[in-house]
């Protein structure tokens, strides 16, 4: 199908509000997406798109999804596996979606990996992660190389350099 097809869309709209009605979830629309727990509520942009529809998937996967206990990678990792799992299908632009936010926090990791929670070597999180480009480190949470997470985040971006 058309990634543009309105019928297709408006279908990938009406699963996330029934998703959302089903858990006893409060959607509401914001640029940015985030989910609290405490109010079962998730802020998410309006589903116009397959990567858009991703995004509000990922939010309901902060509350629904494995591993939301954890670290930051690994609730991230969490709620995008919760994503692909109960979307009514999951594209291309979807998964280059996953990968760039992924990315983004394995970068932070690299910064303040003690604080991100970076998932040992055989955590099931790494199924996930290394759609974004990621590998588990030679020792559990060991810093890679300067050099290392430039690598990673040239495969990220498709083998372009920053800047």
């Amino acid at each position: 199908m058309a990634a543009k097809d309105p019928g297709r869309i408006k279908a990938m709209a009406g699963h996330v509000r029934v998703l959302c009605a089903y858990h006893g979830i409060r959607l509401r629309r914001r640029r940015k997406g985030l989910a609290v727990y405490e109010s079962r509520t998730v802020y998410a942009r309006p589903v116009r798109s397959d990567v858009t529809y991703a995004e509000a998937l990922h939010e309901i996967g902060h509350l629904l999804g494995a591993w939301q206990d954890s670290g930051i990678i690994v609730s991230e990792a969490g709620a995008w596996l919760w994503a692909m799992r109960n979307a009514l299908e999951w594209t291309p632009p979807m998964d280059r979606a996953m990968a760039r936010w992924l990315g983004s926090y394995i970068e932070t990791q690299h910064e303040h990996p003690a604080s991100d929670g970076v998932p040992a070597p055989g955590h099931p999180a790494w199924k996930v992660l290394r759609k974004a480009g990621a590998e588990p480190a030679e020792r559990a949470h060991a810093k890679p190389s300067r050099r290392q997470a430039a690598a990673s985040l040239r495969k990220l971006r498709g083998g372009k350099r920053a800047g």
